[in-house]
């Protein structure tokens, strides 16, 4: 999940932009800009979203106290701040005329690979900031496949199965809990701890084409969310529904799609800011996939262009992630 970075306006000069922005672009049109300066400006967002009362609260030795502290921290912040939008309003809309249409979200052949919810309780906007801030606090060692399964669940249309969230909810069967795939001896799938501090890492072990190359593909999603939106509207308005049916249809299923579809909508409001935060997470996880190549080489991976959106499935195989930071 990606958090709205807390923004300092700058001194001097237009309101947003900042010498920050400025590098990030000039890098990003291919000028000369010193890497340092890029780092410098792309580890700056990251080290914006601060989590209210941290500073206050020292990070404890023991595990168990951290997790404490992470939870603490996230359900007083969501006490106190605006709720994390579930759904964007635009896919609400778009879900609730395709089911006005009678389109099934519940086909029997992808159905069939869900278990259901193992929690009845759907999951309100406290809970998601909830989540989502002990996830950027504590990493993997608080966010398990039950916790990312019910992320999964709360996107989807209502009654909508996803097997992909069935696999997380249920450790017990052949796969295994994402939170637990690791190789014992420091990689991980998902990085615990301070998931700030890994995405600076990932910044730090990125190099310039890797940077460029995560840099375009945020444009190019919001290009593509924005693109399939447009065309199921387009279809739902002349009632013929087709291919940009399917591909919504697919991509409740499918989990990935959807997300990013949520997230761009999300950011109504482009700046560069929004785009290096884009870049950084799909940087992060083109490497999660690269990570998933190596603790689980016998995965289906020539499934990833039906589960990826187009830019980060180049990004992913184009030899464009960025290296894996371990744990």
């Amino acid at each position: 999940m990606v958090l709205d970075p807390e923004r300092r306006t700058g001194q001097g000069g237009d309101r947003g932009r900042r010498p920050h922005d400025l590098a990030s672009e000039a890098f990003g049109d291919g000028l000369p800009v010193p890497l340092a300066t890029v780092r410098a400006a792309w580890r700056a967002v990251v080290q914006r979203v601060v989590v209210p009362g941290e500073q206050h609260s020292p990070v404890p030795v023991a595990a168990d106290e951290r997790a404490e502290r992470a939870w603490d921290l996230a359900e007083r912040a969501a006490d106190g701040r605006t709720q994390a939008t579930v759904l964007p309003r635009r896919m609400r809309r778009i879900d609730q005329r395709l089911t006005a249409y009678g389109v099934p979200w519940n086909v029997p052949g992808i159905a069939q690979f869900d278990r259901g919810p193992a929690s009845p309780e759907p999951v309100t906007a406290k809970g998601l900031t909830t989540r989502t801030l002990v996830g950027v606090l504590a990493g993997a060692s608080e966010v398990n496949g039950p916790t990312m399964a019910s992320f999964v669940r709360a996107f989807l249309p209502p009654g909508a199965a996803s097997p992909i969230a069935s696999w997380m909810e249920y450790p017990e069967s052949a796969v295994r809990d994402p939170a637990d795939v690791t190789d014992g001896a420091g990689l991980r799938l998902i990085p615990d701890g301070d998931i700030r501090q890994h995405l600076l890492r990932v910044i730090d072990a990125a190099t310039p084409e890797q940077l460029r190359a995560a840099w375009r593909a945020a444009a190019d999603m919001r290009e593509w969310a924005l693109a399939e939106c447009a065309a199921v509207e387009a279809e739902l308005d002349s009632g013929a529904l087709g291919q940009a049916t399917l591909r919504w249809m697919l991509g409740a299923a499918l989990g990935m799609p959807r997300y990013f579809v949520r997230e761009v909508l999300r950011d109504r409001r482009w700046s560069t800011d929004t785009r290096v935060t884009n870049a950084i997470v799909l940087l992060e996880i083109g490497a999660g996939l690269q990570r998933l190549r190596v603790l689980v080489p016998d995965a289906q991976f020539e499934l990833l262009p039906q589960i990826l959106p187009p830019s980060l499935h180049e990004l992913a195989v184009g030899g464009h992630a960025a290296p894996s930071a371990g744990a």
